[in-house]
This record gives structure tokens, sequence and C-alpha cells, in this order.
């Protein structure tokens, strides 16, 4: 028997850390029919600190363009803390340079957090994280900088790729509730960081539980790159941010400075 030709209707490519799992197993089974995704890594050594990560970085240009090689419809950057340690700015430039240069709508995770957030009028927040400490200080300047205020930042302590990948996703939601419990008078919604960490499995019942809305590292990626490759039907299971119609955000000049985080 022949089978059918592999023809979808829409390419997403992930520039992923080489030490990552969670996202080209979660993604095919949430995306809509049609969406297929495709990869490439970037190199984390031994180090996985913050001092490797900014050295990873020096694979970050070569996985766009080799993602753009392959003809796909938008690039994500799947990387939170890399996107932290940039700044605001530098993400911007970073996603607009590599627009430019391969005519291929890109973003990073963190700028499509921060505009996940802004569109569900999310100013304050929980953060919850399998990080250490060491890995929120970027963040929560990157968040402050774009107008989100965190009120708390609750990393599990965990240091590798291998050990955040593992937390099953009852247990996170068991950890963001105790994070979300003594700020559920005062936040807006809660961000589950990093794209290691499998908390998209987990969205839905815990917006279920706390009744605001929950936003993740891989949510907000993929409603991002969703709009960008011009996929706009709701995606259900994984919270409200996806299971919202989406605007198509295709190529597009970049917004000037004082604008960057601003939705269209």
């Amino acid at each position: 028997m022949v089978l059918p030709q592999l023809n979808p209707s829409v390419k997403i490519g992930l520039v992923v850390v080489s030490a990552s799992c969670i996202s080209e197993l979660r993604y095919p089974q949430a995306a809509p029919a049609g969406v297929g995704f495709l990869t490439s890594r970037m190199l984390l050594g031994a180090d996985q600190g913050l001092d490797g990560l900014r050295a990873m970085e020096a694979n970050s240009v070569r996985a766009v363009e080799e993602l753009a090689s392959a003809g796909v419809d938008a690039i994500a950057y799947c990387c939170t803390v890399s996107g932290a340690l940039r700044g605001p700015e530098q993400d911007r430039q970073f996603c607009a340079e590599m627009e430019r240069q391969w005519n291929t709508p890109t973003t990073s995770t963190m700028r499509a957090a921060v505009e996940a957030l802004q569109r569900l009028n999310a100013r304050r927040i929980v953060v919850a994280t399998p990080y250490p400490d060491s890995h929120h200080t970027a963040e929560q300047d990157y968040l402050e900088a774009s107008g989100i205020q965190p009120l708390a930042m609750r990393g599990m302590g965990l240091h590798t790729a291998a050990e955040f990948a593992a937390v099953p996703p009852d247990e996170i939601r068991r950890f963001c509730l105790e994070a979300w419990e003594p700020w559920a008078g005062q936040a807006e919604a809660l961000f589950i960081s990093c794209m290691n960490f499998d908390g998209m499995a987990a969205a839905q019942a815990l917006e279920d539980a706390i009744g605001k809305p929950v936003v993740t590292s891989h949510s907000a990626t993929l409603w991002r790159a969703l709009s960008l490759a011009g996929v706009t039907g709701p995606v259900s299971g994984y919270g409200r941010l996806l299971a919202q119609p989406r605007a198509v955000r295709q190529l597009h000049p970049q917004p000037a400075a004082a604008e960057t985080m601003a939705l269209t």
C-alpha cells in the first residue's frame, strides 16, 4: 500500500535548545490539523546555567537559517530565558533581523508571552517556573520593562533540562496552585515559564481551578506562531489564549521603539 503524500498546509519552524524535548512532542498533539513542525537545534553544552545559555546563542542565526531554507511559514525561537537575557529591545531587534534576512515571520518565546499577556489584559501576574532563582532576574526585568508586574516568581529550583522535562503535568498543576494561592486576590493571570516544562498540559485544569487566564511559554509561542503563519482558528483544551480566534499577523515592518511591545 502506498501512503498519501505528506503535505501540511502550514509549516512552523521551531528553534529549540538541544537538550529540550517537550515542544516537538506536545505541539503536534495540540496544533490544528494541517499544521506541521520542523525543528533546528542549538547545542547547549555541559554548562546549562546562564553562561551556557549565552554561549548557546552563537548557534541561533544558523538554526534560523536552516529552518528558513526548508520554506517554513513562521519561525519560533523556543527558549524563554534566552529572550529574557536579551531584554525587550534586543529581542525585538533579533526577531526583526531574522525576518529581514530570511523573509520569514519570526517570534521569540518571551516576546510572544508578553504579547499574550497584553492581549488578555493581564498586567499583574504570578510566574511559576522550574528554574533556580538565578534565572528569574532577567525574566522579571523583561516583564517589567514591558509593563507587566510579576507579583511573585516561584521556581522549583531545578537546574537541568532533563529535570525540567521530567516534571509531570499533575505536579506542575500542584506547584502552580501553591504559587498562586497567596496572590489569588491580586493577580490577573498565571504565567508558567520554560519551553522544556510541560505546563501547557496543565493549563486548562489550572484555569478551571483559579478562574483566571493561564499562559505558558508553550501556549504563548504556539499562539503567536500560528498567527504569523496565518492560522486563525481556535485551539481548545489549553486555556483561553489559544481558544480565542487569532488575527493574522504576517510579516510587516517593525514598530518604532516606543511601540515595541504594543499589540496591533
